[in-house]
């Protein structure tokens, strides 16, 4: 009987080989992420936010548990969790509409050190937990997809690790606001969003 990881490896081979995710997919995959429907990773709009060519580990990931529990507001939020001053880029273009840059390490206020970028599309990105002196942008910056935009720290509720707090939010984004599902189409198969505990390579994209 195969296992979920000899399932996992199988699609992976299938998608770098084919293009094409092999149905039926993995029983992990199948099970991740929130209740409802998700984008098509293989033509989602999103890309990871960190370069190609390196691989992070995730924490906490959409419905799972703290923050991310079912009925919170970041429940489709995911936990990258790289270490400080990783670059971290971003994940669509846009404009950029906040930033808060002067919260200390490992405190202030919930959110750290964090920008949002409106997608034009009624949604916008939030990257939270950003370093103290990481942020690299300005409101009202026109950024690319790719950008690198800040560096990743353990400002603001972390409990004390280093990670990326990244999701995708309708707009406004007024708190407490309405997350959405979001899938990547620069790594392996991601069907219903990343899998907690796995480690995925960000691939050459645009």
């Amino acid at each position: 009987m195969r296992t979920i990881v000899g399932d996992l490896l199988a699609t992976a081979s299938t998608w770098f080989a084919t293009g094409e995710l092999i149905d039926p997919a993995p029983a992990e995959l199948i099970a991740a992420g929130c209740p409802g429907p998700y984008p098509d990773w293989r033509t989602s709009p999103h890309v990871l936010p960190f370069e190609p060519g390196t691989s992070q580990p995730m924490g906490l990931v959409n419905c799972t548990s703290s923050f991310h529990d079912e009925d919170r507001p970041d429940s489709h939020a995911y936990d990258f969790d790289m270490p400080r001053g990783t670059p971290i880029l971003a994940t669509r273009g846009g404009v950029v509409t906040r930033v808060v840059d002067d919260q200390p390490d490992l405190g202030g206020d919930p959110g750290g050190n964090l920008i949002i970028i409106d997608h034009d599309d009624g949604t916008a990105a939030a990257y939270l937990h950003l370093d103290v002196g990481g942020i690299d942008v300005v409101v009202g910056d026109q950024i690319g997809q790719g950008d690198v935009i800040g560096r990743s720290g353990a400002t603001g509720s972390t409990t004390g690790y280093p990670h990326l707090h990244y999701i995708v939010v309708e707009t406004p984004t007024d708190w407490p606001w309405t997350g959405v599902p979001v899938t990547f189409s620069n790594t392996e198969p991601n069907p219903r969003g990343l899998v907690g505990g796995r480690q995925y390579e960000a691939l050459p994209f645009g």
